[in-house]
């Protein structure tokens, strides 16, 4: 028998705590992803936090449509670089954190992030870029 169990682990210790977000940012969908996209300023779990607020029509300043429009306007600036910067033979794996760290490899290398917050959610989206691409055709 392994010492390592194989169907569940914690997460590792020596992650990077953006890592350990990005895996849990994995699991949205990508209209959260987007409107965190258009909400990214700053710290990354802030964005996540106002978000959630917006689903819930809690913020009077700002609507989840806006705010999805405006994370719809980002990825389109950022999509030519994003595209440029990826590597032709990308790794893949099933390990979600080197899913994750390649990922923001791309972001740092298309230099399209301004700050933690914006690196993490262009991350999100890069991961599930086939639904946000559909998802921002589909956003006016």
């Amino acid at each position: 028998m392994s010492e390592y169990d194989t169907v569940f682990s914690l997460p590792a210790v020596d992650s990077e705590p953006e890592t350990e977000l990005g895996v849990l940012l994995m699991g949205l969908g990508p209209e959260r992803l987007l409107a965190g996209l258009g909400v990214a300023a700053g710290d990354p779990v802030a964005a996540t936090l106002v978000v959630d607020q917006l689903r819930h029509g809690t913020r009077p300043d700002l609507t989840f449509e806006v705010a999805l429009t405006a994370g719809a306007a980002r990825w389109r600036a950022a999509r030519p670089g994003l595209t440029a910067a990826a590597p032709e033979a990308a790794y893949r794996s099933a390990d979600l954190r080197r899913q994750w760290v390649a990922a923001v490899d791309v972001v740092v290398a298309a230099d399209v992030a301004a700050g933690a917050a914006q690196r993490v959610y262009f991350a999100a989206c890069w991961l599930r870029r086939a639904e946000i691409d559909r998802l921002v055709s589909a956003t006016t």
